[in-house]
């Protein structure tokens, strides 16, 4: 009888510590949707930005940043793969709540500064240093850019690296203006 009871305890416990590894194993799916007005196409514009997470398993899951006029026509467009921009929650049982801040802290912060916030051109090396951004348009285009106000919408894209992006009416759609990252120094 003792050994039948040591058994089952050992059993029970060993049940206990796997149970968190199966859970992290077979993660839940995720469908978060955040929908917020902005001003994307020019600072009076009333424009509605939408983030979305959805996939299943959570941790395979696409993120879609999607920004429409007042038309509701489509200017601009992002997808990548959530685990290319949260890399470190792979192995969260429970990814909804972090997918959660994630979908809020784009909507909150995507649109925190407008073209003529930007500092001084700079070469590439110099900005970078400053900014930890690469400027990717031509110095002509970007100084004019400095002397008008164009919102920017800024959001990860992808293990700690950045896109800015203004709309550009010439095209009728987002375009990118610098990418941004923390590069390791003698990073290849």
């Amino acid at each position: 009888m003792v050994g039948t009871i040591m058994w089952v305890k050992l059993a029970l416990i060993s049940l206990v510590a796997v149970a968190p590894l199966a859970i992290a194993q077979h993660p839940t799916g995720c469908d978060v949707k955040r929908e917020a007005p902005v001003a994307f196409v020019s600072e009076e514009a009333q424009d509605t930005l939408t983030v979305s997470v959805v996939g299943n398993p959570c941790n395979e899951a696409t993120v879609t940043l999607r920004i429409k006029d007042k038309h509701n026509r489509e200017v601009y467009l992002y997808e990548g793969i959530l685990i290319d921009h949260l890399p470190f929650i792979i192995y969260e049982p429970d990814l909804q709540p972090l997918v959660t801040f994630f979908a809020e802290k784009v909507i909150r912060d995507g649109f925190i500064r407008t073209t003529v916030d930007l500092p001084a051109w700079e070469p590439v090396e110099d900005y970078y240093e400053s900014t930890n951004d690469i400027i990717i348009v031509p110095e002509s285009e970007y100084t004019d850019l400095t002397r008008v106000r164009k919102p920017i919408f800024w959001h990860a894209a992808g293990d700690a690296t950045w896109v800015h992006v203004v709309y550009d009416s010439a095209t009728g759609y987002g375009r990118i203006i610098m990418r941004g990252g923390v590069f390791r120094p003698g990073a290849q």
